[in-house]
């Protein structure tokens, strides 16, 4: 017996070696971040990944990649050329076509799971809830949280505003005092006002480019009417279409007007160039995202660094209005690693990342980071805090990426000329019916061109 007890000991000790052995050479956890580099790079910058690494050891690799190519690896795996991600940053827009096919990951009981979740974040008190719920969650299950908000802003050149020569000049040519637009007869008076073409100078521009920023600028116009595209009371509700309505024809009407106050190549416009024209004191005001702010005031780029206003977009509807948009972070379906991806999320959400994030350009959802004293000192933060109660949801249905593309498309034809706005929306509403099918009806007629 002595001799079998031996045996047995000897065994147990032979295999706690062998396991610890194993377990000395197992290789870390690695998580793999993807998203574009513009964004990410509010995170990056901070220097701060470095410290969820060393507390969690956990190494995190973060890949440059635009939404495109995250969805196309998402949906070819390894034939992508992408090895699996763990976590995402993606337009929030995105989600629904994500949730359908089954790519990402409800956190719903990862957020239930003391193991895993922090006692401490509590994300429905700690972060602006409209925002968390539009831009993470689908259909009654949340899917992650928000890695930065984004708004739309009326920049314009408050130097400009404040010079007695304008003031003097405005005021006997629209008998009312010159100060920001809080609407869009107000905006056109001063970008009439402040066109000037032989100094070189206009008084607005539009992103007249077919793409992105061209839907997105229109749809600024679309809100601050009291139109949308659909009526739904959420992203991820269908509902009528009514990008036909009134006010969506009223609207793209105006928009259109800026355009003789605007550069000869407005319609050549897209992100980069409506950024610059502004940072290079060519216009007096234009609308840019909250993201694109920071660049106005840095001084080694923009010549108006200092010199700019920022408020909210005027509004025709008799009440402020915003966009709300935003970046996501999502949990892949295919991660390997979902405990501890999570937990980065939710290091990600802490105050202090939160924080140093804003500081570096992006925008926060978090309520504390507006309480800080250097993010209080920001030009644009109030604004984009004004924003946030305000803002407007847009689809994150599964077709959602479709329809931008035939709204793209229409609008291209309605701003160089080729269409009127009401013949231009009626074919986008049809093209949406079409899209759309049974899920969503047609509120307003329209006529086939």
């Amino acid at each position: 017996m002595r001799a079998k007890a031996k045996a047995f000991c000897l065994l147990f000790l032979c295999c706690a070696a062998v396991l610890q052995i194993s377990c000395a050479r197992k290789p870390p956890v690695t998580l793999r971040l993807a998203g574009d580099e513009w964004f990410l790079d509010s995170l990056t910058r901070t220097g701060m990944i470095a410290s969820f690494e060393k507390q969690s050891r956990v190494h995190v690799e973060v890949l440059h990649e635009n939404d495109r190519t995250i969805m196309s690896a998402l949906e070819h795996g390894p034939a992508s050329g992408l090895a699996a991600l763990d976590i995402i940053v993606v337009r929030h827009r995105l989600l629904g076509d994500l949730v359908q096919k089954n790519q990402v990951r409800a956190i719903d009981s990862l957020l239930a799971d003391p193991a895993v979740h922090a006692a401490a974040f509590t994300p429905q008190q700690q972060l602006f809830p409209n925002w968390w719920q539009e831009l993470s969650s689908y259909d009654g299950h949340i899917y992650g949280y928000p890695f930065t908000g984004l708004t739309t802003y009326l920049c314009y050149r408050k130097d400009l505003l404040e010079d007695p020569a304008n003031q003097r000049e405005f005021k006997a040519r629209y008998h009312r005092e010159l100060r920001p637009p809080a609407n869009w007869q107000e905006f056109t008076q001063l970008a009439e006002f402040f066109t000037r073409p032989k100094q070189h100078f206009y008084g607005t521009y539009i992103q007249g480019k077919q793409g992105l920023a061209l839907w997105y600028e229109w749809l600024n116009y679309v809100y601050s009417f009291g139109g949308d595209i659909l009526d739904a009371p959420h992203g991820w509700d269908y509902g009528d279409i009514v990008v036909n309505s009134p006010q969506n024809v009223a609207a793209t009407t105006q928009y259109i007007k800026a355009i003789q106050f605007s550069p000869p190549d407005t319609l050549t416009y897209g992100w980069g160039q409506a950024q610059s024209s502004l940072q290079q004191g060519r216009v007096f005001m234009g609308l840019l995202w909250s993201d694109q702010a920071p660049f106005l005031e840095d001084p080694a780029v923009s010549k108006v660094a200092g010199k700019i206003g920022y408020s909210l977009v005027p509004t025709n509807s008799g009440a402020p209005v915003s966009q709300m948009e935003g970046l996501t972070y999502l949990i892949p379906t295919e991660s390997k690693h979902p405990r501890d991806a999570y937990r980065f999320l939710e290091w990600a959400m802490s105050e202090q990342v939160q924080v140093q994030q804003m500081l570096k350009g992006s925008s926060s959802i978090r309520k504390s980071t507006y309480e800080d004293a250097e993010v209080k000192r920001l030009p644009y933060a109030s604004t984009f805090l004004a924003s946030v109660p305000v803002a407007k949801p847009k689809p994150t249905i599964p077709e959602s990426a479709e329809m931008i593309d035939a709204m793209e498309h229409h609008l291209s034809e309605i701003v160089s000329g080729h269409v009127s706005p009401q013949a231009g929306l009626d074919s986008l509403a049809l093209d949406l019916q079409r899209i759309l099918g049974n899920k969503s009806r047609l509120r307003y007629p329209a006529k086939a061109k």
